[in-house]
């Protein structure tokens, strides 16, 4: 079966010594292209790029053409990766691991950022939605074969509720919001900016994030439902044939996370987050805690990965699960500062 078909059958989706473009040249020799095209979206996890793209670091790093492209599913992201119209993809951890057990050529390469409180139950209010079984009367928007997927299987085992009798109906995340709007939904499940928009509509309020309870007996305590991050992920035959264009690449979006991460640099991160992406800038700032700019590879990057990798296999969408080791590849990133990988990947060039 070709690449194409495979992909459709899948259904889815600033430490001491290291090295910054500009360095990269000298040790690893200039890119094997100098374009680069990136698979992009409208949150926070696309700050790095848009910082590295502002501040000419990705230029610095050797490549004079630099696109970003936008796409209307995972799907469609994934196939240009692996076709070669783009070079690297960031979407939630969900995609690239389908991908990779229904044998499409993908490999993760980094961190952009994790998103563990960025997806929120959001329910109107005049659902009286109060505890976890009221959510068998309602109508939850949501874009299966997305992490939000997760998120609500999680947390139905968590609560003790039968994810059978949860009536799911499956939208984008504009559309859930409009949906919403005209109560043919009653409560949205995706992530930010949707949920804060939700919000500002005055009939909405979150019941559960990824990290907290808002129901009526736990209200405020820590539960975490979701194991969402944000990851770098390439084609296989683009980490082979071109390592110093992907090393050069990592480099410039390492040094970028550094500096988004830096507090003395927040405000004008989030201007140029605001408008870059044509945001309001209040609406930036309301959810730019919710992210975490953390580029290394941990124990908690393994259980995060495995953990989605479980949800995918109990629900019949992966069979064999692989370790997520297996399909990870830190050579890069060691390459740039090794503290940062505290686990190796075992994936090779």
């Amino acid at each position: 079966m070709n690449t194409r078909r495979r992909f459709i059958a899948a259904g889815t989706t600033l430490a001491a010594g290291a090295v910054f473009p500009g360095t990269l040249s000298a040790q690893t020799g200039r890119p094997e292209t100098a374009s680069l095209s990136m698979g992009f979206g409208i949150d926070p996890p696309f700050a790095p790029h848009i910082v590295a793209m502002q501040k000419g670091w990705f230029r610095e790093a050797g490549f004079s053409d630099v696109k970003t492209r936008t796409f209307q599913s995972g799907n469609l992201a994934g196939e240009a990766l692996v076709a070669g119209e783009i070079q690297l993809w960031t979407p939630g951890n969900l995609p690239p691991i389908s991908m990779v057990h229904n044998g499409i050529p993908v490999v993760v390469v980094g961190t952009a950022s994790v998103n563990w409180d960025v997806e929120k139950l959001t329910v109107r209010k005049d659902a009286n939605v109060s505890t976890p079984e009221d959510l068998y009367k309602i109508k939850i928007g949501l874009f299966q074969g997305s992490t939000s997927s997760a998120f609500l299987s999680t947390l139905a085992k968590h609560y003790g509720l039968d994810e059978k009798r949860l009536q799911v109906v499956n939208l984008p995340p504009p559309e859930q919001l409009a949906s919403l709007t005209s109560n043919n939904v009653q409560a949205l499940l995706c992530w930010e900016p949707w949920p804060n928009r939700a919000l500002a509509t005055g009939i909405a309020n979150v019941v559960h994030s990824g990290l907290t309870s808002y129901f009526s007996a736990n209200n405020g305590q820590r539960v975490k439902v979701s194991d969402g991050r944000s990851v770098l992920v390439v084609s296989q035959e683009f980490a082979r044939r071109s390592p110093n264009a992907l090393r050069a690449a990592v480099g410039a979006l390492l040094r970028a996370q550094r500096y988004v991460a830096n507090p003395a640099n927040l405000d004008e991160v989030q201007r140029m987050f605001a408008e870059f992406q044509k945001q309001d800038l209040a609406l930036v700032r309301a959810i730019w805690g919710n992210y975490v700019f953390n580029p290394g590879f941990d124990d908690a990057y393994v259980a995060d990965m495995e953990r989605t990798a479980a949800f995918l296999e109990a629900s019949g969408r992966i069979k064999k699960r692989m370790n997520v080791l297996d399909y990870t590849f830190t050579d890069p990133l060691a390459g740039l500062d090794a503290s940062l990988v505290r686990v190796g990947g075992r994936w090779k060039a």
